[in-house]
């Protein structure tokens, strides 16, 4: 991925390279083995679906849904080229100290895909991006319409194991969760706790601090 300029506009350039392709064999790999393990077998994106997801088409249908994404300038079977959002990725406006509203903004659009059947799978907060105070969905090859409330707790999972690491998790995790609710009136599954912890240790940069959060008590966030 790169930051270039095209026609005088500041444009992201992600280009298809074999490191992508193993990206996405690796996530491919994980959703499907975790889900044999907590015996709620579902069935990934295949890999021609992840490139029709960032099309235009499943955009428009994502703003009907009131979910923001980037422009798409251009796509090709070589690269993909949307316009550049200033502010950088939702984690990294975290991890500076930006506010947690923030946050309940990316579990407000989680729960909003949820209402309208889908689900992102691939919901890490580097896939959000800062615009102000509006957050936009970025990376949509993993989207999926379905009904499966494994690929539901995949969202939250990989949401709460990408931000694990944070210093100030604790109150990122309740934000994230109350904007979720917001929009679903439900409380996070265990299920998306016990994905939380299997996907942190590959997501994380400080296993010190993952391994203290991990032992909080999430109770409170949790259907009974």
């Amino acid at each position: 991925m790169s930051v270039e300029e095209l026609n005088g506009q500041k444009v992201v350039v992600k280009r298809n390279k074999p490191t992508k392709e193993f990206h996405e064999f690796l996530l491919i790999y994980m959703y499907s083995l975790i889900s044999m393990l907590l015996a709620k077998p579902s069935t990934p994106p295949t890999f021609w679906e992840i490139m029709r997801n960032e099309g235009r088409d499943m955009r428009k249908n994502l703003e009907k849904i009131g979910v923001s994404t980037p422009e798409l300038i251009s796509i090709s079977e070589v690269d993909l080229v949307e316009e550049y959002i200033e502010g950088g990725d939702l984690y990294m406006a975290l991890a500076s100290g930006q506010p947690d509203g923030l946050a309940f903004t990316a579990g407000c659009i989680t729960g909003r895909m949820h209402r309208a059947g889908y689900a992102f799978v691939d919901n890490k907060a580097q896939n959000y991006l800062v615009r102000g105070d509006s957050v936009i969905r970025t990376d949509l090859g993993f989207i999926q319409k379905s009904s499966s409330h494994y690929a539901r707790y995949m969202d939250i999972g990989s949401f709460l194991a990408s931000i694990m690491d944070l210093g100030r998790y604790r109150e990122v995790e309740k934000a994230f969760h109350d904007g979720y609710m917001s929009e679903t009136g439900r409380k996070f599954s265990y299920l998306s706790i016990i994905i939380r912890n299997l996907l942190s240790l590959g997501f994380s940069s400080d296993t010190k601090i993952t391994l203290t959060n991990m032992v909080l008590d999430s109770t409170m966030l949790i259907d009974a």
